[in-house]
């Protein structure tokens, strides 16, 4: 899901559908495939880990002028590890937002949220628990990047798409980690209604129950039990 300091949740604009920091201090290195918002007087900061993200956010920054500096992958991995630290003991920093987290890396991990900061398998967040189940999720071997085709299945959301098994082995890995991190995580994935999976199954029939945070998912499908299986499209059950 494949998601850093006292991060500001509220102070963000809206552009092309996606979350992007106002106006501040922002930081990369040649690759461009990580991004951190740094603002210099308060010492907040996000930082983003997916390169379609990133690329949308240094356009407008390009069109507005802002500056990016670019400094060595080093540098820019010592800013993020300085943001984590202070993610981690400065107790005034709310949990994150729902409608914003699939955009970012959520703070204290390298894997939680869209793409990761990660240098390797191995380089986990100081929530190490929590980025451990996001990683083994991000390696799920079944998934759909957006605009890919598979199955018959064609992911047309902005996110990727992975199939059931592998959300429902992020679930149970989250809910046995147990800490208040892993349930924001696991919230924020599974309650939001904004992400979707795929999986072998009868033909459905309809939906006997609705819910979700940012809009409605189907929480209990119904089945045509005569019906051969074939690969369809679901909706995730809300992390409780």
């Amino acid at each position: 899901m494949g998601w850093a300091g006292v991060v500001v949740w509220a102070a963000w604009a809206v552009t092309s559908g996606l979350a992007v920091p106002l106006p501040g201090s922002y930081f990369t290195d040649e690759a461009a495939a990580r991004l951190l918002h740094y603002d210099l007087h308060s010492g907040d900061c996000v930082l983003f880990g997916d390169r379609r993200i990133v690329d949308e956010i240094m356009r407008e920054l390009a069109a507005s002028e802002s500056p990016v500096a670019v400094v060595e992958a080093a540098e820019l991995t010592a800013l993020i590890s300085a943001c984590y630290d202070r993610s981690i003991h400065d107790k005034r920093q709310p949990p994150p937002h729902a409608d914003n987290f699939p955009h970012i890396i959520y703070p204290g991990t390298k894997w939680c949220g869209t793409g990761n900061v990660a240098e390797g398998l191995d380089d986990l967040g100081s929530l190490k628990e929590v980025d451990a189940c996001c990683r083994d999720h991000d390696l799920c071997p079944d998934d759909l990047e957006p605009g890919q085709t598979r199955h018959n299945i064609s992911n047309e959301s902005p996110f990727t798409m992975t199939h059931c098994d592998c959300n429902e082995s992020f679930r149970k890995c989250l809910k046995d980690v147990g800490t208040g991190e892993a349930k924001e995580v696991g919230s924020a994935y599974f309650s939001t209604g904004l992400f979707q999976c795929y999986r072998l199954a009868k033909p459905v029939k309809g939906c006997k129950q609705w819910a979700g945070l940012l809009t409605q998912a189907c929480q209990e499908y119904e089945f045509e039990e005569t019906g051969e299986p074939r690969w369809q499209v679901f909706d995730m059950k809300a992390f409780d």
